[in-house]
């Protein structure tokens, strides 16, 4: 691992009670039979991802899905004091969980033990997959609980000692307007989070809305549309106090996602589970999406001298960066983030420790071929460029995906 860099964990939970209209996550409704087994599976690929390196240090630990909060609070708790058995969490570490509402129980009791237990477990984020405040709506995403029970899990998780919590929310649902949208937004910045993430809903191949778009059964929500409500929900967002940090992201004072800035700052992240991903020592891997596969294989019991994988572990796709590669993702996932991107770091990326006006130069001769029509969205006002770096105007997120293919 390099020292120099902070390394935080994913650990993914497929399941969930039932597969949102919307939703193209590696997810799935599933007894408790494999969800066992895949805790047993899971535990194992913690231990060998951890082997073959000194005692490995997190920032950070990500629990998402899916939906992890439908696992039983004993195995959620054996797969923490996994991660602490075979690593170094830090103290200051942010662990989340997401955990949806409608999933943490239906008596205020049940609820309220299962929340106790997770702080108990030293998890001290909970991120929430909200969506909505309108109960049709939610129900025709597919969600599985309603606007009440957001407030009263909310409300329970804050009597359980919770002070740092995430709500998502989608817009641009087919049928819904602008102001629907911003009534949504009005009333989940009312419930207080520390943090917000809002996304414009995607029509992804192989969900029901893609079907039915396909069908003409709905209509997607035209872009003109899609980005006066974006900016409309951010305008609301700034006046309630929430830092626009990154493209679909916003937090109070010192409640940024450190977790989710591993990704944009290119630093490691370990990967655990089915279709997990991970960015390590320069090299990206993806998890095999085969639940049997991954369970006949993890299965196994690694002992001290067996523990490593040895190249057999079941992936989709590992792919060691090239020097281009690293700084491309640099400046894309940099851009993502309202502050941008510098030279400095892109090129710390590339492999290179230029400063100032050298920096500059040096980063322009390897995008050479950009110059031009990067200087063209900075003369529409889409992109700042300046001496330090590159970062995109209010105008330039909303064609954020061109400017930045300019750098891949």
């Amino acid at each position: 691992m390099k020292e120099t860099k902070k390394t935080g964990l994913y650990i993914h939970i497929p399941f969930c009670v039932k597969k949102c209209n919307y939703c193209a996550f590696l997810s799935f409704p599933a007894e408790e039979s494999p969800r066992a087994e895949y805790t047993d599976a899971l535990i194992s690929e913690i231990r060998m991802r951890s082997a073959g390196h000194d005692r490995i240090r997190l920032d950070t630990v990500y629990i998402g899905g899916g939906t992890p909060s439908v696992l039983d609070v004993s195995q959620l708790s054996r797969i923490i004091k996994a991660v602490r058995e075979y690593y170094d969490v830090d103290p200051d570490a942010e662990i989340t969980l997401e955990a949806n509402p409608g999933t943490l129980g239906r008596k205020d009791a049940v609820t309220r033990a299962k929340l106790t237990a997770y702080r108990s477990m030293g998890i001290n984020r909970l991120s929430m997959g909200v969506q909505s405040m309108d109960n049709d709506r939610l129900h025709f995403m597919g969600r599985v609980h309603t606007p009440g029970d957001v407030v009263r899990d909310i409300r329970l998780a804050r009597e359980a000692g919770f002070d740092n919590i995430n709500l998502d929310l989608i817009f641009s649902v087919p049928g819904e307007t602008t102001e629907d949208a911003a009534s949504d937004a009005r009333k989940i910045i009312e419930l207080g989070p520390e943090h917000i993430s809002c996304y414009s809903l995607q029509m992804e191949e192989g969900t029901p809305f893609y079907e039915w778009a396909e069908s003409g059964r709905i209509t997607e929500v035209p872009d003109e549309e899609d980005r006066e409500t974006y900016h409309r929900i951010c305008g609301f967002l700034k006046e309630a106090g929430y830092e626009h940090y990154e493209i679909s992201n916003f937090a109070l004072s010192g409640r940024k996602s450190q977790h989710n800035s591993l990704y944009w700052n290119m630093d490691d992240y370990i990967g655990c589970g089915l279709g997990a991903s991970g960015f390590v020592d320069g090299t990206r891997y993806r998890n095999t999406p085969d639940l049997e596969e991954y369970i006949s294989y993890y299965s196994i019991l690694f002992d001290d001298e067996k523990c490593e994988d040895g190249g057999m572990a079941p992936y989709e796709e590992v792919h060691r960066n090239t020097p281009f590669d690293n700084i491309s993702e640099a400046v894309f996932t940099g851009l993502r983030r309202v502050e941008g991107v510098t030279y400095e770091e892109a090129l710390r990326a590339y492999g290179s420790n230029e400063t100032g006006a050298a920096a500059s130069e040096r980063f322009w001769k390897i995008f050479a071929g950009s110059v031009q029509e990067a200087g063209a969205f900075a003369d529409r006002g889409l992109l700042i460029i300046d001496d330090t770096g590159l970062r995109l105007t209010e105008d330039g997120i909303d064609i954020s995906n061109g400017i930045m293919a300019l750098f891949v």
